[in-house]
């Protein structure tokens, strides 16, 4: 005998008879299980159509073009400055950088302490040259690396894309 829940053979013969609609209560009950099943095939549909009219909105808005920053449009450059600003410090501001004052004399044509001097200066006369945090809360460029793109912009009379190279400052930025 098969024993499957819900199956034919799952309910006694005595059992059966009740549900074979024998009397006016058994209709009753026939006609509520139906009307369930009935209300659960339309509950089904509604969840699934709803299911599909989310995806399908996910989708529109994944496929929108958005910008990250200021301009509609405009290309975001992610320049790694946290690394960037790092690397510089490294090269020339550590304990032990790695370029030696003769270097550094010659990149910036200018000694090592004066430089340190006039960030001093910078910093105290104008904001903008402070390491601030973005609207997510990351930190914006370093004071070395927005004074050190203007220094080689002046010393080398370079454009200011150029600063993008080694500094990681976009062109926009560096103007």
């Amino acid at each position: 005998m098969n024993f499957i829940p819900g199956g034919p053979s799952y309910y006694s013969s005595s059992a059966s008879s009740f549900f074979d609609g024998e009397n006016e209560d058994d209709n009753k009950l026939m006609y509520d299980l139906e009307a369930v099943e009935r209300e659960e095939e339309v509950v089904s549909r509604w969840v699934s159509n709803n299911n599909n009219h989310i995806n399908n909105f996910l989708n529109l808005q994944n496929q929108q073009v958005t910008h990250g920053g200021l301009i509609p449009g405009h290309i975001v450059v992610n320049r790694d400055r946290e690394v960037t600003d790092q690397n510089l410090f490294n090269d020339y501001f550590a304990e032990n950088p790695r370029f030696n004052e003769s270097m550094f004399r010659r990149r910036f044509k200018m000694s090592h302490s004066l430089f340190l001097h006039i960030i001093n200066v910078v910093q105290g006369n104008d904001n903008y040259f402070l390491q601030r945090k973005d609207g997510l809360g990351r930190l914006g460029l370093s004071d070395f690396q927005k004074i050190t793109a203007v220094f080689r912009m002046l010393a080398y009379g370079v454009p200011v894309d150029t600063t993008d190279e080694y500094i990681k400052i976009g062109e926009s930025t560096a103007i």
